[in-house]
């Protein structure tokens, strides 16, 4: 069965008013199983990293890895670098580290598994551009429905050589378990026929601390080519609600900038309003959009994708909700404490049994012991409320600043 995709004109326009830029032709198609490539090679020395996939029905969008591919980058000063695929991630991974260098066209070469060459145009990297300032600022704007902390950019090119620039992030947030358990809850002895059972309780340290990192999603860039001065002025890059539980404790973001060339800004720029893409392996949004990579055997052959070369610099900046006069949010979860008290019977009516009731909330409903008298006094608490180790890590990453 063949799935119909279809545009709407208003994309095909946009193409046209690009001016100074290449059209990519936008296009009706059938469903077809098109290559994805997605790839962006920087100046970092760092193991560099080509995705593959397929294209997915709007019926049912999912990521289709492309495996055992045979992936090469090479540039045109004759160095030559292979990638081999990550058994977990199914991304291709450089064999070596290596960083994009100035003035070095590269390619993109890929030969899958069914025999099929592919290749992309040459591509060489931008002007590194440092960013001027990452900053935020506390924002109460009532017509867009905001009350928080937004973080923003500054970045500056006399030169006028950089014009388009692309966003990315990396969010990493200080977790402390409201209620922590300084016990492990063991059910032995466990009989199904009496519903009778034994409780330990072993002490432990409590896993209290945590820290959790997130990455950026979607495409999220801007140009300077319509200004009269090449500066990106308090651009956008992330949102934070005052109740937004990330900030509770201490929050970081180290902010990427990437220097683009017209033609990755322009691919990009019409993927987004295609659909606002979260990431280019999921491909079930509709239509086609050609990039830079073709097929060597077949022209007409249609690809999906963009390999790129651009120059990267980050920085990165802490806060705490206190910094901006805003009081603490609540915490991930409703982070209510469950008292069992038999001693009275106050918790439960008097048929209640004890063995039960326990065996049940810390058997389904996954809650945590976080103080007891025995043997008739429990306070328990969601595992998420006293085990930081639930929704979190506790391995606390290198660059982290109290």
């Amino acid at each position: 069965m063949k799935t119909k995709i279809l545009y709407i004109t208003l994309f095909s326009i946009l193409v046209f008013q690009m001016g100074c830029t290449e059209p990519y032709e936008i296009e009706t198609v059938d469903y077809e199983k098109v290559l994805v490539v997605e790839s962006t090679i920087t100046n970092e020395m760092k193991p560099q990293v080509v995705k593959l996939s397929r294209t997915s029905t709007l019926e049912n969008p999912q990521i289709l890895t492309e495996n055992n591919a045979t992936v090469t980058v090479s540039g045109i000063n004759g160095e030559t670098y292979s990638f081999s695929q990550d058994n977990e991630t199914g991304f291709y991974i450089s064999n070596e580290a290596f960083s994009s260098q100035p003035n070095i066209a590269y390619t993109l070469e890929i030969k899958t598994q069914d025999g099929k060459s592919y290749k992309s145009s040459p591509v060489t990297l931008p002007p590194v551009i440092e960013m001027d300032a990452v900053y935020a600022e506390r924002i109460e704007d009532l017509n867009e429905d905001k009350d928080g902390v937004q973080v923003l950019v500054n970045t500056e090119d006399p030169t006028g050589n950089a014009k388009y620039f692309r966003y990315e992030y990396e969010e990493t947030y200080k977790v402390v378990a409201p209620n922590p358990s300084p016990y492990i809850a063991e059910i032995i002895n466990f009989d199904v026929s009496n519903y009778t059972y034994d409780v330990i309780l072993t002490p432990r340290e409590p896993e209290e601390i945590c820290y959790s990192t997130e990455y950026s999603t979607g495409i999220n860039q801007t140009t300077t080519k319509e200004l009269n001065e090449n500066r990106v002025v308090r651009f956008p890059v992330k949102y934070l609600s005052k109740l937004d539980a990330k900030i509770q404790t201490r929050y970081s973001i180290l902010v990427k900038q990437y220097i683009q060339s017209v033609e990755a800004y322009t691919f990009y720029k019409i993927l987004k309003e295609l659909g606002s893409l979260e990431s280019l392996l999921s491909q079930g949004q509709p239509g086609y959009v050609a990039g830079n990579m073709v097929s060597e055997m077949n022209p007409d052959e249609k690809v999906l994708g963009f390999f790129e070369a651009s120059s990267m610099t980050s920085k990165r900046i802490y806060f705490n909700y206190a910094d901006f006069g805003l009081q603490k949010p609540p915490y991930f979860v409703d982070c209510d404490v469950l008292v069992l008290d038999y001693r009275d019977n106050t918790t439960f009516d008097n048929d209640a049994n004890e063995r039960e009731v326990i065996f049940t909330y810390l058997s389904y409903f996954n809650y945590q012991v976080v103080n007891y008298g025995q043997p008739y006094l429990f306070t328990l608490a969601k595992q998420e409320c006293s085990v930081c180790t639930s929704i979190s890590s506790n391995v606390r990453p290198d660059f982290w600043e109290d």
